[in-house]
Formats: structure tokens, C-alpha cells, sequence
């Protein structure tokens, strides 16, 4: 497992998300609503994140006849995560600052 991914302003993006709320399990929809990072490009990246051992997922374990709809996949940060996703963020920081705002 790498602590060294390569990474862009919008893997940046939804590691900050994720990190706002340590400990919580989000479904990949409601990280597209947060940061506005489009599916096609946001599941390859939590994909990656997940083979490095960053971020761990798991299906509801609810039936979707029972939902009514398709189930979910949650994704939650390591804490191998945590301490990467500090690290990187830490890496693009000026004067104490993000240069950019999630």
C-alpha cells in the first residue's frame, strides 16, 4: 500500500471533504453533491484511494426491494487515510493557508 499517489486538485478536493468529517461513511452520490467532482471522474479516484489503503467501503446490507432503490457503497478514510490526506493537503499549503478552498 502507497503513501505516495500522485495527486490533483480534485483528489485534494475529496480528501478535504472527507477529512471535514472524520469517521463517517459517504455513498459516492453525496461526495459528487459535495464536490461537485463529476462520477466518471470520482469513483476511479475513490477506487485508487481504496486499493492504497486510504479510504475502506462497504455495501448497505439492506436488500434494494426492501430500499426501493439500488444500494449504496460507503466509503470512510483509514486512518492510514487520515494521516496521508493531512500530508498532502499540508504539501499545497502557503503561509499557514490552503491556496485553494475546497
Amino acid at each position: 500500500m502507497s503513501n505516495q499517489l500522485r495527486q490533483t486538485s480534485t483528489s485534494l478536493k475529496v480528501l478535504s471533504y472527507f477529512l471535514n468529517d472524520i469517521g463517517t461513511k459517504r455513498s459516492g452520490a453525496e461526495v459528487t453533491l459535495a464536490t461537485n467532482v463529476a462520477s466518471g471522474t470520482l469513483y476511479p479516484l475513490l477506487a485508487r484511494f481504496e486499493k492504497a489503503g486510504w479510504l475502506a467501503s462497504e455495501w448497505e446490507n439492506t436488500s434494494p426491494v426492501e430500499l426501493g432503490r439500488p444500494r449504496r457503497r460507503f466509503y470512510r478514510l483509514t486512518g492510514q487515510g487520515q494521516t496521508c490526506a493531512r500530508t498532502a493537503l499540508a504539501e499545497i499549503q502557503f503561509g499557514g493557508a490552503l491556496s485553494w478552498q475546497p
